[in-house]
């Protein structure tokens, strides 16, 4: 990007987020339907800014048109800080994050705003009770975004998937129109950075967005600002339920074997 439109990005980022700062507070203060959707016109109102272009396929296009009875766990693949935006600006939802993430600044201050639910990944012994959280936000029909690699990959591999918060889709309930008892749906989906500035990206290009060890944020972000527009192809994936598989661990598999696949094929397809 030239200084001019690094600069104006930022100027509007800026206006961006003071615009919407009084709008959120007053949302979440009285609990107004309002703090979900402020979050999801603000991200698509920045993707557009700063050159985020989605790629959907009509199957990912129908599963968000797709209601359903109470909140979706959506679990994807995470790479960078721009995953946020792109999810935030398709689903309705509050994203699932580690409790550090409070404690970064600027973004930590915008996480707890968008009504990120914090947890503590690093205690084994706190996962169930967590889990529990999620599964009553779910069955109140909130959707929940969760990145079961704990931390962010290299954008062309996953790390390993850690199964303990799918336990929060092990409920049944009522579906309010057919009477019939269902479980929590998980959904998986793929986010693949494909293009930077309209050309293939490699490993090499993907890493210099992808959010890796103690990177601080803020200049990851001012990065991005100054490289050019992003092409990231999502693929939303036909849900699933704990019931189909038995347990916590095998749908944990089947979501890593899901997503990790997608991934692959879509890097390879686009390959230079």
């Amino acid at each position: 990007m030239k200084i001019i439109s690094f600069t104006l990005s930022l100027l509007i980022i800026i206006f961006l987020i003071i615009l919407i700062l009084p709008i959120q507070i007053i949302s979440n203060i009285f609990n107004l339907k309002l703090k979900y959707n402020a979050p999801y016109f603000f991200f698509k109102l920045i993707n557009f800014f700063i050159g985020i272009n989605i790629e959907l396929d009509q199957e990912s296009l129908n599963h968000l048109r797709n209601k359903n009875d109470i909140g979706n766990l959506y679990v994807s693949n995470h790479v960078s800080w721009i995953d946020i935006l792109t999810i935030g600006s398709l689903i309705k939802s509050r994203f699932i994050a580690k409790k550090e993430v409070k404690k970064m600044g600027v973004f930590g201050f915008l996480a707890i705003l968008n009504n990120t639910y914090f947890i503590d990944n690093t205690k084994a012994t706190k996962s169930l009770g967590y889990s529990k959280e999620i599964q009553k936000k779910l069955l109140k029909g909130q959707n929940l975004i969760l990145f079961p690699e704990g931390t962010t990959s290299d954008g062309s591999s996953l790390r390993n998937f850690k199964s303990s918060f799918f336990e929060s889709a092990n409920s049944k309930y009522v579906c309010p129109i057919t009477g019939k008892e269902k479980y929590i749906r998980v959904q998986p989906i793929t986010l693949c950075y494909l293009k930077k500035n309209g050309l293939p990206m490699g490993t090499a290009s993907r890493r210099e967005i992808a959010w890796i060890g103690s990177y601080p944020i803020i200049k990851l972000m001012l990065d991005y600002l100054k490289m050019g527009n992003v092409t990231i192809n999502i693929k939303i994936h036909d849900s699933v339920t704990i019931k189909d598989f038995g347990d916590r661990k095998k749908l944990s598999a089947y979501c890593e074997d899901t997503i990790l696949a997608n991934l692959l094929d879509t890097l390879h397809s686009n390959s230079i």
